[in-house]
C-alpha cells in the first residue's frame, strides 16, 4: 500500500506542476473544454492501480505454489521409493518359492474343481433315489437272535484259536451244551483232555460220544486205544465190533484191531490182520515185528524169522525192541 500512496502523490505533483497559473478572468475569454481530455485520467488510475494488485497477489501466491510443488515432488518421490522397495520384495519371495507346490495346488484346485462339477453334474434324481433309500430304512433293526448252533459254533472258533488250558476246556463243553451233536467240539475237547493227562474224563466223554455216534470210527479208535493202554483188550476188541472190519481199510482201525487181537491171544485173527497192515503199508517196522510174533506163537520159527529179520532190516525201532528181535532171531537159527 505504500507502494500505491506513491504513485499517487507522483501523480499528484505532476498534475500540480502541469496546472497554469490562473488566468484574470478579465482577459481570457470563456473558452469549453473537450471532454476527451477528462477521462484518461481515470483510467491511467485504474490501469495502474491493477497492475499494483496483480504484482502484490503474485508475491504473495508464488511462495505457496513452489511448497506445493516441493511438496508434491516429495511425495512422487516417495512413492517411486516405495514402489521399487516392494517389487524388489516381491522379486526376491518369487525366487524363494519353489515350483513344486505351485503344481501340487494347481493339481488340488483342479481336483476339488473336478469334484465340484461332478457333483453338480450329479442328476436329481439320484440325489431323490438317495433320500428315499434312506427315508425306508428303519430306524430300528430287530436284532436277530442266534441259535443254539451259531453260538456252539462261536465258542468252537474260540476254543480252536487257544491253548489246551482251562478256558479252552470250557468253551468247547459250552459249544456241546448247546450243540450235543457237534462232533468237531467232542473230538477236540477228547484231545484237549488227553493232552492234560486227563484219561478218564476224555473216556467218559468218548462212551458219552458212543452212544450218540456208535459208527463213528474216529470215536471207535480212540475209545479202543485207551482200553488198550489198560490192558482191557476184550473191550477195545467190542469197541472196534462198532463197525465191520472187513469193509474198514483204515490203517489206524486195523493196527488196533490187531493189537486187541494180539493182546486177547487171537493169534488166527491177529495174523490175518498184521497181513492186510503190511498190504497197506509194508515199510512199517512195528507191522512185521507184530507179524513175526504171531507167527513164531503160531509155530512157523521160519516165518518168524523171515519177519523179525524184515523188521531189523527198517531201523526205526527202539533199541531195546531192536535187542529183543536179535536175541529172537539168534534163538530161531
Amino acid at each position: 500500500m505504500s507502494l500505491l500512496n506513491q504513485v499517487l502523490q507522483d501523480l499528484e505533483k505532476r498534475n500540480a506542476k502541469n496546472i497554469p497559473e490562473p488566468p484574470q478572468v478579465s482577459k481570457f475569454k470563456a473558452v469549453i473544454l473537450s471532454q476527451s481530455r477528462s477521462y484518461y485520467f481515470p483510467f491511467a488510475i485504474l490501469c495502474i492501480v491493477g497492475i499494483i494488485t496483480i504484482i502484490i497477489f503474485t508475491d504473495q501466491e508464488t511462495p505457496e505454489i513452489l511448497e506445493k510443488q516441493s511438496t508434491v515432488k516429495l511425495s512422487i518421490a516417495k512413492k517411486r521409493v516405495v514402489v521399487q522397495t516392494s517389487n524388489n520384495i516381491t522379486k526376491k519371495i518369487q525366487q524363494k518359492k519353489p515350483s513344486a507346490p505351485k503344481a501340487v495346488r494347481s493339481k488340488n484346485k483342479t481336483q476339488t474343481a473336478k469334484k465340484i462339477q461332478t457333483n453338480k453334474q450329479q442328476p436329481k434324481s439320484e440325489n431323490i433315489t438317495r433320500q428315499k433309500t434312506i427315508k425306508e430304512k428303519p430306524e430300528n433293526k430287530p436284532v436277530k437272535k442266534l441259535s443254539n448252533k451259531q453260538k456252539a459254533e462261536h465258542y468252537f472258533s474260540l476254543a480252536e484259536k487257544q491253548q489246551p488250558n482251562s478256558d479252552k476246556q470250557k468253551n468247547l463243553e459250552l459249544a456241546i451244551q448247546l450243540n450235543p451233536q457237534y462232533i468237531k467240539a467232542r473230538l477236540l475237547l477228547t484231545n484237549t483232555l488227553l493232552q492234560q493227562g486227563l484219561t478218564s474224563q476224555s473216556a467218559n466223554l468218548l462212551d458219552q460220544s458212543l452212544k450218540l455216534f456208535p459208527q463213528n470210527l474216529q470215536f471207535i479208535t480212540l475209545r479202543s486205544q485207551l482200553f488198550l493202554q489198560k490192558k482191557q483188550a476184550q473191550d477195545a476188541l467190542n469197541t472196534l465190533h462198532h463197525i465191520d472190519e472187513n469193509h474198514v481199510a483204515n490203517e489206524t482201525y486195523l493196527s488196533l484191531l490187531a493189537a486187541a487181537y494180539q493182546q486177547n491171544n487171537d493169534n488166527f485173527n491177529s495174523l490175518n490182520t498184521y497181513q492186510k497192515l503190511l498190504t497197506i503199508n509194508p515199510h512199517k517196522a512195528e507191522y512185521w515185528l507184530g507179524l513175526a510174533i504171531t507167527q513164531e506163537k503160531q509155530g512157523h520159527p521160519q516165518q518168524a524169522l523171515d519177519a523179525y529179520q524184515q523188521a531189523l532190516n527198517k531201523n526205526k525201532l527202539q533199541p531195546a525192541i531192536v535187542s529183543y528181535i536179535k536175541e529172537r532171531i539168534r534163538v530161531l537159527k
